[in-house]
């Protein structure tokens, strides 16, 4: 039972039928691989400022600032914690100011009253850029930290034109599971992840704790491209180890429920939406979608990548958001050739 429910999470119907010797020797392998020039850079830094700021609804919202420049804002997906950035905040901060936050109910981030909602996430980003009076920035947003920053959107206009001149949707969706064409994915599993989280709340005997064996890597390994690393697949293991049941049901209901379509339609900041080919939670399907609602939006499909980008291709995510900050010119430049 206990493999069948953390299976479930990140696609266990491949690893199943791969037989569980055959995921045994999948992770076995994987546990193996390296890549010193991406490694060394998954370390988390530790010269960095810890902030931690109140959330509307009593809870809080930790994040960590580094660099100096112009700001980027990185939100990583449902399981993960800030750190997932390293690799893309040890490149970026050589030119910009980054910020990367714990998403509420995760790492260091405690959910207030409402709970894990893409609505509260939203109002949490709202908050984070008045707080510390960002403007001009750029807003990278990893699956279900870029659905929120389409809540953000969506929700908060006036605080998007005032404060915020790029979007970059990475690895992410602006579609519910029912939409036709664009099922699958983190998506399409979002109502099992919930129910099962659920579950886990009730009789915590059922959770899968994620130890680190080669039955974990495997199931891991299902979110990332060709090259996975030990380092990238023992990183995620241990942030998905970190993540309680009740911030999975919650995060599964809310990305069930996900849809600002409509909203992002209006969207009027420099927009670039960022896939891998071999994404299998958030396939390049709802990426094309995602694009074509946004004027003028530039769509990067990277191949051989799969869901995990930051960790797989940190330099490629780096010269997108280069490429997006010069789409996206800072205030002073705006103001200047009107």
């Amino acid at each position: 039972m206990k493999r069948v429910i953390g299976a479930s999470l990140f696609g266990g119907a491949m690893v199943g039928l791969a037989g569980l010797a055959g995921a045994k020797s999948a992770g076995r392998k994987v546990r193996k691989q390296q890549r010193p020039e991406i490694d060394e850079l998954l370390v988390p830094p530790s010269d960095v400022t810890h902030r931690t700021l109140p959330a509307a609804d009593g809870g809080s919202i930790h994040l960590i600032d580094t660099g100096e420049g112009r700001p980027v804002v990185l939100m990583h997906g449902v399981t993960l914690q800030w750190w997932v950035w390293s690799a893309t905040i040890r490149l970026l901060r050589e030119r910009y100011r980054v910020i990367a936050w714990d998403m509420r109910g995760h790492g260091a981030s405690v959910a207030g009253r409402h709970g894990v909602t893409l609505e509260d996430a939203a109002r949490d980003l709202a908050e984070v850029l008045e707080t510390l009076d960002l403007r001009d920035c750029i807003i990278v947003g990893h699956s279900m930290g870029g659905m929120v920053a389409g809540r953000f959107a969506a929700h908060h206009p006036d605080v998007l034109v005032e404060r915020v001149s790029g979007l970059l949707f990475l690895a992410t969706s602006a579609a519910p599971l029912s939409i036709k064409g664009l099922a699958g994915g983190l998506s399409a599993s979002a109502g099992v992840v919930a129910r099962l989280g659920k579950a886990s709340v009730r009789a915590p005997r059922l959770a899968y704790h994620w130890r680190d064996t080669d039955i974990s890597a495997a199931m891991v390994r299902l979110a990332f491209g060709h090259h996975p690393t030990a380092q990238m697949v023992g990183d995620v293991r241990k942030m998905l180890a970190e993540t309680s049941n009740e911030t999975l049901a919650e995060s599964g209901i809310a990305i069930a429920d996900h849809d600002v379509r409509d909203e992002l339609a209006a969207v009027a900041v420099a927009t670039m939406v960022v896939v891998g080919d071999q994404d299998r939670l958030t396939p390049a399907g709802h990426a094309r979608a995602l694009a074509e609602l946004v004027p003028g939006t530039e769509l990067v499909v990277l191949p051989g990548v799969g869901h995990q980008v930051m960790q797989e291709a940190p330099a490629d995510l780096v010269a997108a958001t280069d490429q997006l900050a010069a789409r996206a010119p800072a205030a002073t430049k705006r103001s200047a050739s009107r």
